[in-house]
């Protein structure tokens, strides 16, 4: 029997007189990890911002443990159980790291999350830093960080946009670690990636979004076998 964490249906969205999502529909497990992948300018960024609350879908519905979401404002649907971290990581730089994770407390009841500390704790590379602005940190260490903020709130699902874009390969496996580490606490994680490759050894399941639609949806090992799959909607091969 399933066990519906996340749920949009028919959800259609955009930016003024920009229509992205035309009727966007999919379900998250709870305690599983799905990726939604496509072309860039699919809408893979605007359907988290419509789950978050950045932008308010003008049609359909989204439901996140049994309530309906849809119009709630981004602090409410954080304090609700859901955290975004985005494709652009947006940490302080003026703040030094044990600030930036001190910020992801402000607003919400955390107190049965983690500390600053076993934030710390799990991200070595922070610790060694967490009197250094964010301004200092490499590329992969603002991830982390990011990533770390997030977690601060005591998250149900987590959404991650991009988490690996334009880091080393020895660090996108860092990323991949600590994405299976966090699913094994008990986090459900819905991750947007533009390495197809990595999308799909991290997930459990996937879904295809093209034109603002989903076109495909399956088993992320299955999709990892379906060449035909991987050419009509993606355009890639696993051994580019």
């Amino acid at each position: 029997m399933s066990d519906t964490l996340l749920s949009l249906a028919n959800v259609h969205a955009g930016y003024d007189l920009t229509k992205v999502l035309q009727g966007v529909s999919f379900d998250v497990e709870r305690g599983g990890v799905v990726s939604l992948v496509g072309r860039n300018g699919v809408g893979k960024t605007t359907t988290l911002r419509s789950i978050v609350g950045n932008i308010t879908p003008t049609d359909g519905t989204i439901t996140f443990d049994g309530e309906d979401i849809t119009t709630t404002s981004t602090e409410e649907t954080i304090r609700n159980g859901i955290a975004f971290v985005p494709e652009e990581r947006r940490i302080f730089p003026e703040l030094t790291v044990r600030e930036n994770i001190e910020m992801g407390r402000i607003g919400v009841d955390a107190s049965d999350g983690p500390s600053v500390d076993d934030i710390l704790d799990m991200f070595g590379n922070l610790a060694e830093r967490e009197h250094k602005h964010g301004s200092v940190l490499s590329g992969g260490e603002q991830q982390m960080l990011a990533i770390g903020r997030a977690l601060t709130s005591d998250p149900d699902l987590l959404l991650l946009d991009e988490p690996t874009e334009g880091l080393a390969p020895y660090i996108v496996r860092q990323i991949e670690d600590i994405i299976e580490d966090l699913n094994e606490q008990g986090i459900t994680i819905l991750v947007v990636e533009q390495n197809i490759p990595v999308a799909l050894d991290v997930s459990d399941y996937t879904y295809i979004l093209e034109k603002g639609k989903i076109v495909y949806e399956g088993d992320s090992a299955a999709v990892q076998n379906d060449q035909e799959v991987l050419d009509r909607h993606l355009g890639v091969g696993l051994t580019d």
